[in-house]
């Protein structure tokens, strides 16, 4: 199976692609930063069975990197979006645009590979959390970005059941590789905010530094097979 994974983070990027070497007997996989380069992986060599894209790496302007991967991919090529932190709306607008799925980067282990397993079986995976706001309609009646907001499904057991839920959305784009400045912007929040909450983080989670919790979350992810 050969699989293109286009993320600008380098961690993440490794984490992902370690994981499938180990779930997939045989894998191959080509890594990108951004859109461009992903789409000369294509160009190159248009054999990939699954093409994963982070929704926010440079190049992707929103769905439009979605629409131009999907003009040069193989027909027979999955393409499927990653994101750390999501609204339900960005799923919906994935999917109509013609994403196979959309995957959150907080799942890892078995959970991952069940999702990537589903997508290559023809579903389209969507996570759990979203499919509730789906099957009611998710025009909403105008609620704020911070109220509609996903973060990635973190389990509700032993420490992650401490964090409240600005700070799980904290987390889950610290799992993206974001700054404290780029979190601020992101939700809205001072970057002094940011830094009080990941304090907390790193206090209820028992770590002691970002890449501490952000592979403890990924553990926790592995361990319970959230989707």
């Amino acid at each position: 199976m050969r699989i293109l994974l286009a993320d600008d983070h380098d961690l993440v990027r490794e984490a992902i692609s370690l994981l499938f070497q180990q779930y997939f007997e045989g894998c191959e996989v080509a890594e990108a930063g951004a859109l461009d380069p992903a789409l000369e992986h294509i160009e190159a060599n248009n054999t990939f069975d699954l093409v994963l894209l982070d929704l926010r790496m440079p190049g992707m302007n929103g769905l439009e990197g979605l629409k131009r991967t999907l003009e040069k991919v193989a027909e027979s090529t999955f393409v499927v979006l990653l994101s750390g932190a999501y609204r339900s709306e960005d799923v919906r607008k994935a999917i109509e645009a013609g994403a196979h799925g959309f995957i959150p980067k907080t799942l890892r282990g078995q959970a991952l590979a069940n999702a990537v397993q589903l997508v290559l079986a023809g579903d389209k995976y969507l996570p759990s959390s979203i499919l509730t706001d789906m099957g009611d309609g998710m025009s909403g009646s105008g609620t704020g970005e911070g109220e509609s907001r996903l973060t990635g499904g973190f389990g509700n057991e032993g420490d992650f059941a401490r964090l409240t839920p600005r700070e799980r959305e904290v987390l889950a784009l610290l799992s993206e590789g974001r700054p404290n400045k780029d979190i601020a912007r992101h939700l809205d929040l001072r970057e002094i905010t940011v830094k009080y909450h990941l304090k907390n983080i790193y206090r209820k989670l028992n770590v002691s530094n970002r890449a501490q919790a952000v592979k403890m979350a990924l553990e926790d992810m592995a361990r319970s097979g959230t989707l």
